[in-house]
């Protein structure tokens, strides 16, 4: 699958600067500029939950037992445990939450799992912003400590940001460019914001897991890549693999094993994952037993895989969790920058191909949910005709959206009653008009004189039954869909390099604070640099405009509107063409684990769950 890469610590960050909200703003002096009283937390959409010297999240069983071991799964392999600089591809666990950076690393600041965006001090004890979010200062905990004992200190998250910005993973380098940090002691940094007013750079910098200098700089640049780096964190790796299998074990000493964040947290003192070739294996490792806790992303294994005496005993459990967002999406996103697709009318003739309804039925058992719009049924769906709201975020640029997207949300794709057939006969005209002739059966390019074929990359196999049946449809338009396989090594680096016509998208999912993802993934500074994640190369000024309203959004209110006005530009544009959605979670695992009845201890499985004491099978 193509993923953002992009940690749980650095997603859905906004907040409200408010009374009573952990950073609170007041009046430097008159005529300057309002500054912030270093508070314990920092909230921007509504006030933080937690007061200071709160006692545990309400999430969490503060009393949970300790001990035991969490086995988990994951298709795919690793090459090194090196977690500063990339191509390094480290242990990663999939949907089951294991990411090897937030457990072996803490960050300055802590999110919590039952508000909007509310985090809390971590490695720094407080922190202070400014409302233009140009600059945050962060005085650190006295007590945090590495693995080794050292004191952290300012400068660690220095080294850590100038690093990751230089030669981290493509998300760090791309959301820290231009974001400097400066320690003013030895325990206060000050994070400068590339530029102001941007609601996400509180949470994203603190969101970062901080590297210790010394013992990056003592390793150095040819440090043997399968050396267990040195951390802060929950976690250290006591064993690993390459590419097989890394485990953890529950540091005894840790600094923060305690820490009102932390409390009822890190139960497992072992976490072990197996790496498998591929799906069918993994599954296969799941039902003999290798190991215990699976959540499962394909609806046909979930309706048909799982079953037998185990189950039948109850000895395994599955269930299935319905989330309170949009839902993780799946499309296939049109590269603008090849001139075919730079046409609208092609994107929605190939649009107009797809047929959700038979592939949920006949692929899916009718488990999906169609992507009418990007938010779901969330709040932030666009709505009706264009809002006064939304027409002030677009100011003049309003005039240059079509006349339907003043009036409707979005294109209804299928006219009332329209057959699969019929939509397919309105696709041809829409190719016979942007100049895509039939020569022999084949759609012509015209750009090129060659027959038409889109080429789509893509790095889950479990797309082929998808794209197979769309290559199908387009068949009959003319159209060749190149749905080959490819290594995935070659299939990321051509995804980085914009090297394809349709690109799948998976690891998507607009939370409910939607603004980092969606600048990285569809805003028009980054279409034109190679590496990035601007996947469609779109260039739209209105739509730029939306972004950066999300960005800034102070309110309930404001979010709202840019939110859907976003949504509008996305339906109307059709940059992607949208697969299906799920906002639901499908889980088994060995009846050995307890977890909290809350809505983020179901599935917080890493982090949350707990093993029962006297369970066989540890």
């Amino acid at each position: 699958m193509y993923s953002l890469e992009v940690p749980r610590r650095a997603i859905g960050v906004a907040r409200r600067l408010a009374a009573g909200a952990g950073v609170a703003i007041v009046a430097a002096c008159v005529g300057g500029p309002a500054v912030a009283d270093p508070g314990h937390g920092y909230a921007l959409i509504d006030p933080l939950k937690y007061p200071a010297g709160f006692d545990h999240f309400d999430y969490v069983d503060p009393d949970a037992p300790k001990g035991g071991t969490l086995r988990l799964g994951a298709v795919g392999s690793y090459s090194s445990l090196n977690t500063l600089t990339w191509p390094a591809r480290t242990p990663r666990g999939g949907a089951e939450g294991f990411t090897l950076r937030d457990l072996l690393y803490d960050s300055l600041l802590e999110q919590s799992a039952d508000e909007v965006a509310g985090y809390y001090g971590l490695l720094a004890k407080t922190v202070e912003t400014v409302p233009d979010h140009s600059w945050v200062r962060f005085t650190l905990d006295p007590a945090a400590r590495w693995h080794d004992g050292t004191q952290v200190t300012a400068a660690d998250v220095v080294f850590t940001f100038e690093q990751l910005a230089e030669k981290g993973v493509p998300f760090y380098r791309q959301a820290l460019g231009g974001i400097t940090a400066t320690a003013e002691a030895p325990d206060t940094v000050l994070i400068t914001a590339a530029r102001p007013g941007d609601r996400q750079f509180v949470g994203l910098v603190g969101g970062i897991p901080i590297h210790p200098k010394h013992y990056w700089e003592a390793a150095g640049e040819d440090r043997d890549a399968m050396a267990p780096p040195l951390g802060s964190g929950p976690y250290r790796i006591a064993a690993a693999t390459q590419g097989r299998s890394v485990t953890l074990e529950r540091v005894p000493d840790y600094w923060a094993a305690d820490h009102p964040v932390n409390r009822g947290r890190f139960n497992f003192d072992r976490i072990r994952v197996n790496y498998y070739r591929d799906a069918t294996v993994a599954m296969e490792g799941f039902r003999v037993g290798e190991y215990d806790l699976r959540v499962e992303d394909d609806a046909v294994r979930w309706t048909t895989g799982y079953g037998g005496p185990d189950f039948d005993a109850g000895r395994i459990r599955r269930e299935t969790f319905t989330q309170k967002t949009p839902g993780r999406l799946v499309g296939l996103v049109f590269n603008l920058r090849r001139p075919a697709f730079a046409d609208s009318r092609v994107r929605e003739a190939l649009s107009l191909a797809y047929d959700f309804s038979w592939v949920n039925e006949n692929l899916f058992h009718g488990l999906y949910q169609p992507v009418t719009s990007y938010f779901g049924e969330t709040a932030l769906a666009a709505t009706g005709a264009l809002s006064a709201a939304e027409r002030d975020i677009l100011g003049p640029r309003v005039d240059e959206l079509p006349d339907d997207a003043l009036e409707a949300p979005g294109p209804d794709g299928r006219e009332d009653g329209e057959r699969h057939r019929e939509a397919l006969r309105r696709a041809a005209d829409l190719l016979d008009a942007a100049g895509f002739t039939l020569r022999d059966g084949a759609r012509i390019d015209p750009a090129t004189g060659v027959p038409f074929v889109v080429q789509v990359v893509f790095l889950d196999a479990g797309l082929e039954r998808v794209l197979a049946t769309y290559a199908n449809w387009l068949k009959h338009l003319g159209v060749t869909l190149d749905y080959r396989w490819r290594e995935p090594g070659l299939a990321s680096k051509m995804l980085l390099d914009h090297d394809f016509d349709m690109a799948a998208l998976r690891q998507w999912s607009p939370g409910l604070l939607p603004g980092l993802s969606e600048r990285l993934l569809w805003g028009s500074a980054l279409a034109d640099r190679q590496g990035s994640y601007a996947l469609s190369g779109v260039k739209n000024p209105a739509l730029d405009r939306a972004i950066e309203a999300m960005n800034t959004a102070r309110t309930r209110k404001n979010l709202q509107a840019a939110a859907r006005l976003f949504d509008r530009l996305m339906r109307w544009g059709r940059y992607m063409l949208p697969l299906y959605r799920s906002n639901r979670i499908w889980v088994a695992w060995r009846d050995r684990f307890g977890y909290p009845d809350t809505d983020a201890g179901r599935t917080g499985f890493v982090d949350i769950w707990w093993r029962k004491p006297g369970s066989a099978g540890d």
